[in-house]
């Protein structure tokens, strides 16, 4: 009996926070159209369906265009196979993927302790993080980095350290940010995983 008053307290408490989100994400303006979606996706379509070249091109209107290294673009040419929306689909699907790794690398044996209730909980929050949001929203690669470089760095911490650096390596191929960590693995002594990064 008391096992079912605390369920139902959670679920209650749960249900709050998700009304709670529900109006936050209703009212406040989060979307952001997948702007930096739309560069990466109009760059590859001109680099691949018109001859252009990658860091020439602009979104019209706009002076902003594609800013990642080449490998980037790389990365990015199975965008000119598909449509726009399509292209929205996926990046949302990786992003949720990546999320999921990053959460299951940093709290995941704590959400397990807490069953559905934990992972529910969690999904509220995550939802009311603004870089979570904006990367949604923009349709930008963060996530996906930080899934990337975390992996890594599970790896080191767990001791499967032969494989090591080649998330961080592919992570500052797509965007220089990351490189850092490169810095960071010399600094550890990690000279394996640096000269794989």
């Amino acid at each position: 009996m008391r096992q079912l008053d605390t369920d139902g307290r959670r679920l209650l408490g749960l249900l709050s926070l998700a009304v709670s989100v529900g109006v936050f994400t209703a009212t406040v303006p989060l979307l952001r159209d997948w702007f930096d979606l739309r560069v990466y996706y109009g760059t590859v379509d001109a680099w691949v369906h018109h001859g252009g070249r990658i860091y020439d091109y602009w979104v019209p209107g706009t002076t902003y265009g594609f800013t990642y290294p080449p490998f980037a673009a790389v990365t990015m040419l199975p965008m000119a196979l598909v449509g726009l929306r399509i292209a929205i689909a996926v990046s949302v699907v990786l992003n949720l993927v990546a999320l999921a790794v990053v959460v299951w690398i940093l709290v995941g044996p704590a959400l397990r302790r807490y069953g559905w209730y934990g992972y529910a909980l969690a999904a509220c929050l995550l939802t009311l993080l603004e870089p979570v949001r904006d990367t949604f929203s923009f349709g930008q690669v963060n996530l996906l980095l930080l899934a990337l470089v975390l992996s890594d760095a599970w790896l080191l911490s767990t001791g499967r350290g032969r494989r090591a650096g080649a998330g961080i390596g592919l992570a500052a191929a797509i965007k220089l940010t990351p490189a850092l960590f490169i810095g960071l693995l010399l600094l550890g002594r990690r000279w394996r995983a640096a000269g794989v990064a």
